[in-house]
């Protein structure tokens, strides 16, 4: 199997508050952060909605909420902790049992010069 280099993703100054950003690679959109310092790459699409989520943010817990109706997930395995809220808030748990029982997919990445970077 061939050796594929790093791929340096975004600069981490260039997250800003939201601390997460859309970013193009080989893989598609992915949404790129930091959450409590630590670098992660999930693919982009909301699994209620299919919103992007590289627009949302990064939680004071930790997690990638969904920037139309706050749906959040785990950084670290791409699972849905909370289903979506607002006027789904009612279905929010028939929601997470469903659509959120597949979780986002995760890429290696790591945190090196300032930025994140793509590792495989």
């Amino acid at each position: 199997m061939p050796v594929i280099a790093p791929v340096r993703l975004v600069d981490v100054a260039a997250l800003g508050d939201s601390q997460v950003t859309v970013v193009e690679s080989e893989h598609g959109k992915l949404a790129v952060g930091l959450s409590d310092g630590v670098p992660f790459a999930v693919s982009n699409r909301c699994r209620h909605l299919l919103a992007s989520l590289g627009e949302g943010h990064v939680t004071a817990d930790g997690c990638l909420e969904c920037p139309w109706h706050a749906a959040r997930y785990d950084v670290r395995d791409g699972k849905m902790v909370r289903g979506p809220q607002g006027a789904f808030k009612p279905i929010a748990g028939a929601v997470k049992g469903t659509l959120g029982a597949r979780a986002l997919k995760t890429y290696p990445v790591e945190l090196r010069e300032g930025a994140i970077w793509l590792v495989g």
